[in-house]
């Protein structure tokens, strides 16, 4: 048998032959290799007359696509507000200045076309991708479509002429989404390079913003009601007023446009609480009786010890109803695009 010394030297030699043999297998091995990101989305290719390059990356295809068409726009976007400069138009011996409008980025994601997939390479879990876009073709693909949407807002301008005063403005004020969406399209040509004349896109644009203004205070409106709705039919005139409409409770022969109210007013009382409660009709017809809109609203109010004064509050919560969601839009004369 071995005796304690000896058992003690044994583990010593056990122990170092083993760390010997770590030591030289950690020797033997070779580094391990770490990837590097590809040369071209470090030193990416600069852009030129005729293309527009994008580099991205994500954790798939799609993703490393879609920040990859994220460069292109940030890129125009760059441009469009260095190139930004007022425009000037005459509106009834006004000038009106309004700055190039500011494009979302989601609104040139969805415009962006004529890009391909040049290279992409995975570093680990990331995909890396590299897009080109042709100038050429964005131009070709961007100016057919603005002239679609030009080609509807000029139509609709062609055919007022015969049409009442409502109408028209109903109508010009309804080309303002369109007008928006063109508005864009010309920046992203102007951006990309284009060499078409845009400025007169946006030129016809502000005189039809300048008519639609015009209309909007040259319409005439007559605003009538039942006996127990007269509250609300002077408040309506108030408010409109104060968007510079013209409206009156009486004259009905020189009136454009007709505002008839008809609903009830019930009151009730509980707990000593007096409440109010407003339901009305609103219908808007031309002077050639055509019905424009008809809207229905609810309103209610309250007082602890008048019953006029809880209908008298109704009413202005009715009003306060319009003037959120904005006098023209609540009487369907325009829409609302928020």
């Amino acid at each position: 048998f071995m005796d304690a010394n000896q058992i003690m030297i044994k583990i010593i030699i056990i122990g170092t032959i083993m760390m010997l043999a770590v030591q030289a297998c950690s020797l033997g091995s070779k580094p391990e290799k770490i990837a590097s990101i590809p040369v071209w989305v470090s030193s990416p290719p600069a852009d030129t007359s005729e293309t527009i390059y994008g580099i991205g990356s994500g954790f798939s295809y799609d993703e490393a696509k879609e920040t990859a068409l994220k460069d292109i726009t940030g890129k125009l976007i760059t441009e469009i507000s260095s190139q930004s400069k007022s425009e000037i138009s005459q509106f009834n011996n006004s000038v009106s200045r309004s700055a190039n409008q500011q494009i979302s980025t989601r609104t040139i994601d969805t415009q962006l076309s004529d890009y391909k997939v040049l290279q992409s390479e995975k570093v680990g879990r990331e995909l890396f991708m590299q897009i080109s876009m042709s100038r050429r073709g964005f131009i070709k693909t961007t100016s057919s479509r603005l002239k679609e949407i030009d080609d509807k807002i000029r139509n609709t301008m062609h055919g007022l002429p015969g049409k009442t005063k409502l109408q028209q403005f109903i109508a010009t004020r309804d080309l303002e989404s369109p007008m928006s969406k063109a508005r864009s399209l010309v920046l992203l040509l102007q951006a990309a390079g284009g060499k078409q004349n845009t400025d007169k896109y946006l030129s016809y644009y502000n005189k039809i913003l300048g008519k639609s203004n015009s209309l909007l205070y040259a319409v005439q409106f007559n605003v009538s009601s039942s006996e127990n709705l007269k509250g609300f039919a002077k408040h309506l005139v108030t408010l409109m007023h104060n968007e510079k409409i013209s409206a009156s409770v009486s004259d009905k022969k020189g009136a454009d446009a007709y505002v008839q109210i008809s609903g009830t007013v019930k009151s009730s009382v509980i707990f000593s609480q007096y409440i109010s409660q407003l339901k009305i009709r609103i219908k808007i017809s031309d002077k050639n009786k055509r019905v424009i809109s008809v809207r229905e609203y609810e309103a209610s109010g309250s007082s602890p010890g008048d019953a006029n004064a809880a209908s008298v509050f109704a009413i202005e919560n009715m009003g306060k109803k319009f003037k959120h969601n904005g006098v023209l839009e609540s009487l369907g004369l325009v829409k609302n695009n928020a």
